[in-house]
């Protein structure tokens, strides 16, 4: 019986910089059908260059050019429409990150070993240190809904640049990447698949993602716009009554009030409302217009929690 071909699918624009060491990881794999799909959105640097010296290496480059430069979300949507058809899974590796040799082998074993898990995900090296995913430790798979409940609640963390996805649970999502959200797009059509499919959890670190000022989380996530709180928002009100069922509207409650407590301290730290439009904006879409009643509610809520009454949030996003 053939083994199932693997898409490894590399997005690039400008990448020079780490792009080598991105690919040779690819070229380093251990499973032996597996294709290297990279577009270039039309790099100005050597990318060219680099995708060219892959190109008659082990493992098979599919290189691919764009004319002209699209915005992320729609290249990294191109990209997927050029996996060949035959492939059975896909994995997004970015131009600035790795993964170890046996990555792609034991992502693929987790999934060729139960057929239900669509999303599979693993521990990686970030910044100096394997990151802790929260997934309990000695089960590999998980209800997709459970998953999705228990990655909002942050009791377990999705990180879509280290997974690998199955192609026949990605097709029934169209387009891959929707422009629904502002932001974290791709951790939205993760939840997507986990609506689909069950999520499957490989206890080893088989990726590295570099930490560096060019990237676009540094680019558009760091500082003051704490743009990750506002996705938090959306992605509870797209997946949360999937998730949480009947406890949606206490956990979307308890999130508002959270969110608003948030955005009087950062109203405080930056002295006034510079940077605070996007999340009034977010709560405006949510149909909460932020008000004194709203803010009074928030309030009270802190003083509960203070008090023991209630518990406080510490889902997703969790750190802002």
């Amino acid at each position: 019986m053939s083994l199932p071909l693997v898409a490894v699918v590399t997005p690039t624009y400008n990448g020079g910089r780490f792009l080598a060491e991105t690919m040779e990881s690819v070229q380093q794999q251990d499973w032996p059908n597996l294709i290297h799909v990279v577009l270039d959105n039309n790099s100005s640097d050597n990318t060219e260059e680099i995708v060219a010296a892959y190109l008659n290496k082990r493992i098979p480059v599919l290189r691919f050019r764009n004319e002209k430069t699209l915005d992320q979300r729609e290249n990294w949507t191109k990209a997927y429409r050029l996996v060949p058809r035959d492939a059975v899974y896909v994995r997004y590796l970015c131009d600035d990150d790795t993964i170890s040799p046996t990555s792609i082998s034991k992502m693929v074993t987790l999934g060729e070993t139960f057929p239900n898990v669509g999303v599979i995900g693993s521990l990686h090296d970030c910044a100096g240190a394997v990151q802790d995913f929260f997934w309990p430790p000695g089960k590999p798979v998980f209800p997709g809904k459970e998953a999705m409940r228990m990655a909002l609640l942050r009791q377990g963390i999705l990180m879509p640049v280290q997974m690998m996805w199955r192609r026949r649970v990605t097709d029934a999502l169209e387009p891959l990447f929707a422009n629904a959200m502002d932001g974290s797009w791709d951790l939205d059509t993760v939840f997507r698949m986990l609506a689909i499919s069950d999520f499957g959890f490989v206890h080893e670190a088989l990726g590295f993602t570099r930490v560096h000022d060019n990237t676009v989380t540094a680019l558009h996530y760091a500082g003051k716009t704490r743009a990750w709180t506002r996705d938090g928002l959306d992605l509870i009100m797209r997946h949360g009554p999937a998730a949480f069922g009947t406890d949606y509207r206490r956990q979307l409650l308890a999130f508002r009030r959270y969110y608003v407590r948030r955005i009087l301290t950062w109203w405080r730290e930056d002295r006034g409302r510079e940077h605070l439009q996007p999340h009034f904006d977010a709560l405006a879409r949510a149909g909460f217009g932020v008000n004194g009643m709203l803010v009074v509610d928030a309030v009270l809520d802190w003083i509960y929690v203070k008090l023991g009454m209630r518990r406080a949030w510490t889902g997703y996003p969790g750190w802002q």
